[in-house]
């Protein structure tokens, strides 16, 4: 579990003037850089390779902020890793229906769905391979804070267009999961939360990774206050 002193720095982190800059493209020419596939075989993403800058926060630098020459952000600290995702798609405009050679009608990925995920991996596949970090294997609670994308008039918290909340996690999941990417198996994840915050430009969502020292909730009970909001 996260201390409330984290929480705390984690909001002040939040809170200062770093947090725009996050909120920013990053971008690093590499016209005098020789980029080169990797060779993989047919089953594994190709990445290229990217520049990442490094930066510590917090006290005692315990929140790693890393940016990518792809466009990423990766924070990491003990507890946990956040990464920034591209705003996503409606649930409408992520499936197709298609039919299959025995004739039966399936849903399948839409090319916008293809895209997106397509424009993630190309962002975080080359950043994992330059930090050299190995995919997520552990129990851990997903956390997801939308910020829809900024409009000009005003809107109340009731009104702003958004997406249905359940709309957001499915596709923004798998487009992390893999081989050189977040993390392999969605198994991992034994709990889920989901937040709103305020619009920024273009939209984004942080995706967040929050490792838990709770293994056996085969054996827990149905808590009814933490349903009736009475616990967190």
């Amino acid at each position: 579990m996260i201390k409330k002193s984290n929480r705390r720095q984690w909001s002040e982190f939040f809170s200062n003037n770093k947090r725009q800059e996050l909120f920013k493209d990053f971008s690093v020419s590499l016209d005098n850089d020789k980029v080169k596939k990797q060779k993989t075989s047919s089953c594994k993403h190709v990445f290229f390779p990217c520049r990442v800058e490094k930066e510590n926060e917090g006290e005692n630098g315990e929140n790693t902020i890393y940016r990518g020459s792809t466009g990423g952000v990766i924070i990491s600290g003990k507890q946990y890793i956040t990464i920034k995702l591209p705003y996503g798609l409606s649930a409408n405009e992520i499936w197709r229906a298609t039919i299959d050679q025995n004739g039966k009608q399936r849903n399948s990925l839409s090319v916008g769905a293809k895209k997106y995920k397509d424009k993630v991996q190309k962002q975080y596949g080359p950043m994992f391979r330059a930090l050299k970090l190995k995919a997520i294997d552990q129990l851990c609670e997903i956390r997801l804070i939308v910020q829809p994308p900024l409009k000009t008039r005003s809107y109340s918290a009731k009104t702003y267009p958004r997406f249905d909340i359940d709309n957001y996690p499915k596709l923004l999941i798998d487009s992390v999961k893999g081989d050189g990417l977040l993390f392999k198996d969605d198994n991992i994840f034994i709990s889920e939360q989901i937040k709103l915050a305020e619009p920024c430009e273009k939209g984004c969502v942080w995706l967040s990774c929050v490792f838990t020292e709770e293994t056996d909730w085969l054996s827990k009970t149905v808590d009814f206050d933490w349903l009736a909001g009475r616990s967190i």
